[in-house]
């Protein structure tokens, strides 16, 4: 193979090079199986009806296109406002801020958001297809090109409000022009190359292990061709500084703190890294308060006020939470050591570890994706049987100078790419195992496996032995891999509560009692059942729903207000402000409660208690436009009737007043 004429990637400005049909081929092969697929989520409930990080990333995105002002038009009532626009990013804001655009020009559409994010997996293909031309041929171009566009993983995701399509898309990019660069010098493909990865950094801030991953490249290859590396390194990483500063400005603007990217640093490594710690996810850090998703970050700030002091910052929680697991990390070198081998087994395995939802149930629930290639350990398989083959070739010493620089660019890609998978494998280890979290990891491992395409025709004498290695790594990661239940109560549930959202009762309830068939004692399926049932009027059923469910979890702030709200409607006034204080007191930031016990002392004539619980729930709640409006109309008939009965109104007039006119 005459390495002048390998086509040229798709960055070189000569697409005519490109074997167009290969490249068709992988194209449309990619596009055939996410077409099905794009049909099969436009019926799904759960996509117009996101929740936990999904969620989350559909309320900030439609805050950003269409105001956080109508925010209640979209956010469910029991979510505490997570002040997008005062606050420091919770989350990475690079996905968010491109659903906000696709919102903003499709006007909110979950549909065009998949079908945007699938085009970007199409993409993928097309930059890891010219990637490896490049350097190995068409061939395993293909072969690599098939290998990311088949994986049903990719395809999953894509079809779900995350971001490991947007950020396949960007470290591929970012991987495409610094080899562009290495190869023709150009400024300005270092400078699209940093930019690349900048972004990828703010879609995901674990992609910042590739800049160091990236100099040490550009150091290797400088030494290779007696290049000086230094001020290439020393530019690349202005240019990803250069293009993170935009967020950092804008958390310094909003919030008054120096956050560089996001402030959920702190807890997750919490998350991955304390005594209770098992590699997965838990609900409770700390024993503090719930942690379910971004939406009960807020109340966890405010538990922590009584360890921080009042106003704690979000850095300040950040910094709290990982000083607690560095300290459990020093104290524990050998639990810590054995933890992050479980999660390495798990990041490696043949599990799909759920997350927000139960991924390996989801995928063998969809016609369009159970038959899709392939377990992570075989993608391993394939790109260490490269590896070994590429190795081989390595050390054989006959290699002619015809080819030299053929061997040359294979040798440098196959380093970038192995250098990428490991660094960002590493970054993956400090925190929890998902199956979400190693999609990005896929494209690397294709690269990788494309290697063995040139290479067998080379080392035919050794292919057996290579076979042989990639056969053993594949049974050592499947092989005793640390396993997690998925008896399909959780994945039940997250489909009821997505149907009942959608205005599916009936499909709800079937769902729940499946998950109740699971697990008679599940206390979200009981939950979920309860709001069924009060939502259909049955408040007896309900009530000892709810009961059952604070039997198991006694601080289910949730519970305790729909309870509250029951005992209010029979006429138990007493028990309703017992229960609405128990609610506050699990949940601080739940303005409900306190806004619930404000009525509650209005209707007993408690009027100075009555102002301070009103007050105190409209501080809470931002914006409260909603809150600010029923507090106006309450006062405003609440207070004749109160000055006809003599009681003192003088709290209520004031905070009236300043309702009415507002600093």
């Amino acid at each position: 193979m005459n390495p002048d004429r390998v086509v040229g990637s798709l960055a070189s400005g000569r697409p005519e090079r490109i074997p167009k049909a290969f490249l068709a081929l992988a194209l449309l092969v990619a596009a055939l199986l996410r077409v099905p697929y794009f049909f099969e989520r436009g019926s799904s409930a759960d996509l117009r009806q996101p929740t936990v990080d999904a969620g989350f990333h559909d309320d900030w995105a439609r805050s950003l296109a269409f105001g956080s002002e109508d925010a209640s038009d979209w956010r469910p009532t029991h979510y505490a406002d997570p002040h997008f626009d005062v606050s420091p990013y919770l989350r990475p804001p690079g996905f968010p801020y491109l659903l906000a655009g696709i919102y903003r020009v499709s006007g909110g559409s979950h549909l065009a958001a998949v079908a945007v994010q699938m085009i970007l997996g199409c993409l993928s293909v097309w930059l890891l297809f010219s990637l490896v031309c490049r350097a190995l041929g068409p061939g395993a171009g293909l072969v690599a090109a098939l290998l990311l566009g088949c994986h049903w993983a990719p395809i999953y995701f894509e079809g779900e409000l995350h971001a490991p399509a947007l950020l396949i898309a960007l470290e591929l990019a970012f991987a495409a022009c610094l080899l562009r660069y290495h190869e023709a010098r150009r400024w300005g493909w270092l400078a699209g190359s940093a930019f690349a990865l900048g972004l990828a950094v703010l879609t995901r801030p674990n992609a910042l292990l590739y800049l160091p991953a990236a100099c040490l490249w550009l150091a290797w290859v400088g030494k290779r061709s007696a290049r000086a590396w230094g001020r290439d390194a020393f530019w690349l990483c202005a240019g990803v500084l250069l293009t993170v500063l935009p967020a950092t400005l804008r958390n310094r603007a909003a919030s008054g703190q120096w956050v560089p990217v996001t402030t959920n640093f702190g807890i997750n490594l919490y998350l991955g890294n304390h005594a209770g710690a098992d590699g997965l996810i838990r609900e409770d850090p700390a024993g503090i308060a719930t942690f379910k998703t971004c939406y009960d970050y807020p109340s966890l700030m405010a538990r922590l006020e009584t360890i921080l002091g009042p106003g704690a910052s979000h850095g300040d929680v950040s910094g709290w939470f990982a000083d607690q697991a560095w300290e459990w990390i020093g104290g524990h070198p050998a639990e810590f050591v054995a933890l992050t081998w479980r999660k390495l087994r798990w990041t490696l395995g043949p599990m799909e570890v759920g997350h927000n939802k139960e991924v390996a149930l989801e995928r063998r629930a969809s016609p369009a994706l159970r038959y899709l290639p392939m377990p992570f350990p075989w993608m391993l398989g394939l790109a260490s049987l490269g590896c070994l083959l590429h190795w081989f070739g390595r050390r054989n010493a006959s290699l002619g100078e015809a080819r030299e620089k053929e061997d040359r660019r294979r040798h440098e890609l196959a380093m970038l790419a192995l250098i990428l998978f490991v660094a960002y494998l590493v970054s993956l280890l400090p925190f929890f195992a998902a199956a979400r979290y190693r999609v990005p990891a896929l494209p690397w491992l294709a690269l990788l496996a494309s290697l063995s395409v040139p290479m067998f025709r080379l080392q035919r004498s050794r292919a057996k032995l290579a076979l042989g290695g990639a056969c053993a790594l594949v049974v050592l990661c499947t092989w005793g891999a640390p396993q997690v239940s998925q008896s399909g109560e959780k994945w039940h549930v997250e489909r009821a509560i997505a149907q009942a959202m959608a205005g599916n009762p009936a499909a709800a309830r079937l769902e729940l009692e499946l998950a109740l068939e699971v697990n008679p004692s599940s206390s979200r399926a009981l939950y979920e059942l309860a709001l069924l049932e009060h939502g259909e009027g049955h408040r007896a059923k309900a009530r000892q729903l709810y009961e059952r469910v604070l039997r198991s979890q006694p601080t289910h702030h949730l519970a305790l207000f729909n309870v509250a709200t029951l005992q209010r409607e029979s006429g138990d006034l007493a028990g309703a402000l017992s229960r609405f204080e128990e609610a506050e007191v699990a949940s601080p930031m739940f303005a409900p409660a306190p806004f619930n016990q404000g009525l509650l002392h209005l209707r007993a004539g408690r009027m100075q208690k009555a102002a301070h619980c009103l007050e105190r729930a409209l501080q809470l709640e931002r914006p409260a436009q909603r809150l600010l409006q029923e507090a106006e109309r309450i006062l405003g008939q609440a207070l004749p009737e109160a000055r006809q009965a003599g009681l003192n109104v003088a709290p209520l007039e004031d905070l009236l007043q300043r309702l009415r006119n507002p600093r």
